[in-house]
C-alpha cells in the first residue's frame, strides 16, 4: 500500500516515502516570456526517502487544512506557486472532441502537494504505471475553470501558455500574459518544486541550488532578480540556473520563508542554515579521532540531509 506523510508549505508536517528520479513528460513584449514551443517539461529532483506514514492520513490532513472551495479563499501567492508548478510539471490538454483537462505529474514524495491541489479544485491523484510517480488529473468543469482563472496571467512557460490559450478560446476566456517577474512573486517557489534541486558536495561541503530547463529563456530573469548564473550541463545538454555563494543562498532562504516550497525539498531548505553553522566551525572536515563531537555533529546533520529530514 502506498504510504506518505503529508506536508504543507506553512506546516512542519513532513512527508517521507520511497521515490526516484522521474522524467515528466507574458505581455507579448515581455522579454521574460520563453520562445514558443522551445520549452520542455522539466525533470523532478531524484531522491530516495525513508520513514513512512499512512496514505489515508495524508489525505485527511490535507482535507482538514485546505478545505475544498474552488471559488474563493486562494491568495495571489498560492496562484503564483501553482502557476510555477504547472510551468514545470504540468500540461493543459484539449482533445479533438473538445474535452479539456489538466495533468500534473510529480514524484511519489510530493503526493502531499498534489492532494493540496486536489482538495481545492477536485480531480484525482493516481499512480503512474511503471514509474515511481503520481499524476494529478482535473477534468471536472467547475474546478477546472476555477483553476484556469486562478493561473491565467501567471503562466510564464510559453509552451504551457500556448496550451492555456486553446483552453481560453474554448471557454471564451481572455488570455492574460504575465507581468515582468519580480522578487515579490510566488512563481519561483512552484517552479522550484517542479524543476529545482539542492545539493551538497560531500568533499568540500559546498551547497548549491539549481533549476534545469531545455532552454535558457525562462531562466534568464532569475539571474537578474535572485543572482546566480546560467550554464550548459554537458552531461544532459540542459541549461541550468546555478547559485552557490553563501550570501545568495541565504537570501533565497528568506524568499522561501515568505513563499514556501510545498515539496519535500523544503526540508533541505530548512537545513541549510545548520549546514553553514557547522561549516563555520570546521565540522565538515573534522576527523573523529581528533574532534569527535564536531565529527558526530556533521554525521547527524548529513544523515538528516540524505534522508530529507529536519
Amino acid at each position: 500500500m502506498l504510504t506518505l506523510l503529508d506536508t504543507l508549505g506553512e506546516s512542519s508536517f513532513i512527508p517521507k516515502a520511497l521515490g526516484s528520479k522521474v522524467k515528466i513528460l507574458l505581455k507579448m513584449d515581455n522579454p521574460q516570456v520563453t520562445k514558443t514551443f522551445n520549452s520542455l517539461v522539466g525533470t523532478s529532483e531524484a531522491i530516495r526517502l525513508l520513514s513512512i506514514f499512512s496514505y489515508k492520513g495524508c489525505r485527511s490532513y490535507v482535507r482538514a487544512n485546505y478545505p475544498k472551495n474552488p471559488g474563493s479563499g486562494k491568495s495571489k501567492e498560492w496562484k503564483q506557486w501553482l502557476a510555477g508548478l504547472i510551468d514545470g510539471d504540468g500540461s493543459f490538454y484539449l482533445t479533438k472532441k473538445g474535452y479539456a483537462s489538466l495533468e500534473i505529474t510529480m514524484d511519489m514524495r510530493d503526493e502531499h502537494a498534489l492532494y493540496i491541489i486536489k482538495n481545492v479544485y477536485g480531480g484525482s491523484v493516481k499512480l503512474v504505471k511503471g514509474a515511481r510517480a503520481l499524476r494529478y488529473s482535473l477534468r471536472h468543469k467547475e474546478g477546472f475553470l476555477a483553476l484556469v482563472n486562478d493561473v491565467n496571467g501567471e503562466i510564464r512557460n510559453s509552451y504551457r501558455l500556448m496550451q492555456l490559450n486553446k483552453i481560453c478560446l474554448k471557454y471564451g476566456i481572455t488570455l492574460l500574459y504575465p507581468d515582468k517577474l519580480t522578487y515579490e512573486n510566488g512563481w519561483l517557489s512552484g517552479f522550484f518544486d517542479a524543476d529545482g534541486s539542492i545539493s551538497l558536495n560531500n568533499a568540500n561541503g559546498q551547497l548549491s541550488i539549481t533549476l534545469t530547463q531545455k532552454t535558457s529563456e525562462i531562466l534568464q530573469p532569475l539571474t537578474e532578480i535572485y543572482g546566480g548564473s546560467i550554464y550548459i550541463d554537458k552531461t544532459s545538454n540542459n541549461f541550468k540556473w546555478y547559485i552557490s555563494n553563501k550570501e545568495g543562498i541565504l537570501e533565497l532562504i528568506e524568499y522561501f520563508k515568505k513563499y514556501p516550497s510545498r515539496s519535500l525539498k523544503k526540508n533541505r531548505l530548512h537545513l541549510i542554515p545548520r549546514c553553514y553553522d557547522l561549516k563555520s566551525i570546521g565540522a565538515h572536515k573534522a576527523l573523529n579521532k581528533d574532534f569527535p563531537l564536531k565529527a558526530k555533529s556533521w554525521k547527524i546533520f548529513k544523515d538528516k540531509w540524505d534522508k530529507y529530514e529536519i
